[in-house]
């Protein structure tokens, strides 16, 4: 009996779940600027883990190198022109006004755009001079300059008064043919003073002198002061009379002081608006405001001279045969120039208010 064959089942094919990927997905994160820090506490311990960051050293390095280029340019610049301007002041000529006085290197006239000027002409002719300082250089500097030139070129120096000496006037005091030159700094300027032989060797001790007595007049004596509207400020010893007395412009007022049982006057007058018209031709109208038929005033000597960063006139005018003492006084408080007339020379007052009179508004 034959067997029937059944059909051969087939295998199913077998079907295997997936295994999910459990593994998480890596996202990379942006990072926040934090600030750099020199130190982190490690984790595994107390101790801490110096971390050295490479931004901090290059930052500060690329900024010292950077700063020390710009110092260094500067440098450079400035060396280059002052080397500039020593090269131009290596050929100097003379001192404007004095005879073979060499000019220090890396100087200027001051009054070189006043040339034509009758009182820089007048200045210049009684031997004096000024030189602006263009160059870095200090008053010993100048003065170790001078000592090797005017040695060499016959000058004896015969006295060095140092800044703040009491009994003597400061600067360098040389002689040489019976005259005197004195080479001082003055407001950062170099200044020239052709003086006698005998003032050279004193260093202006006998001006000093009358200075200091003149003070120790003032100071011993009470004070008044100028009425509160006049233009100049300044206290007067109480036994002078102080007067005022209308002049020809309306709106400005003359100052006379006369001491009590003398016959002497000192005078202060309005002229003229500064730089309206020469020092010299203010002068000459003033003596004819003061000129009358019995009387006649007129100009004997003036020099130039400075008062107050302004460039003054002093010297003598004449009245008959009587010699009166004369002052320019610019005033920068309204812009007029006043003259101070003395009847009598050398007078003590007269020098005072020359070293203490100040225009209304000045704090110094």
């Amino acid at each position: 009996m034959k067997l029937i064959k059944g059909k051969k089942k087939s295998a199913s094919p077998v079907i295997m779940p997936k295994i999910k990927n459990n593994r998480p997905q890596i996202v990379k994160r942006k990072r926040k600027f934090q600030f750099p820090k020199l130190f982190e506490k490690n984790k595994y311990g107390n101790r801490r883990k110096v971390q050295i960051n490479l931004k901090i050293l290059v930052l500060p390095v690329l900024a010292i190198l950077f700063l020390g280029f710009v110092y260094i340019s500067i440098r450079y610049v400035t060396f280059m022109r002052s080397s500039a301007v020593n090269e131009e002041n290596y050929i100097v000529g003379d001192v404007v006004g004095l005879e073979n006085i060499p000019e220090y290197p890396g100087t200027e006239f001051i009054f070189k755009n006043n040339l034509e000027d009758s009182v820089v002409k007048e200045f210049l002719s009684g031997g004096n001079s000024a030189y602006r300082l263009l160059v870095r250089a200090s008053i010993e500097d100048i003065e170790e300059y001078y000592k090797e030139i005017l040695s060499g070129k016959g000058w004896e120096l015969v006295a060095e008064i140092p800044l703040g000496t009491e009994d003597k006037k400061y600067g360098q005091y040389w002689v040489k043919d019976g005259k005197g030159l004195r080479i001082y700094s003055k407001f950062k300027d170099i200044w020239y003073e052709t003086i006698t032989e005998e003032e050279a060797k004193t260093a202006l001790a006998n001006r000093v002198q009358d200075e200091i007595e003149r003070e120790m007049l003032m100071a011993s004596s009470e004070k008044q002061d100028l009425l509160p509207d006049y233009p100049w400020k300044i206290q007067i010893p109480k036994e002078y009379i102080i007067k005022y007395s209308a002049t020809d412009n309306k709106d400005l007022r003359a100052v006379s002081f006369q001491k009590l049982g003398s016959n002497d006057i000192i005078e202060i007058y309005p002229l003229s608006k500064i730089g309206s018209k020469e020092l010299d031709f203010m002068l000459n109208d003033y003596c004819k405001i003061k000129s009358t038929e019995e009387i006649k005033y007129s100009v004997m000597n003036t020099i130039p001279t400075g008062f107050r960063d302004y460039l003054s006139l002093r010297g003598n005018i004449v009245s008959n045969d009587k010699n009166m003492e004369i002052i320019m006084l610019p005033n920068s408080f309204n812009g007029i120039v006043y003259v101070m007339s003395s009847t009598k020379q050398n007078d003590p007052l007269f020098g005072y208010i020359l070293e203490n009179i100040k225009p209304m508004g000045s704090k110094d």
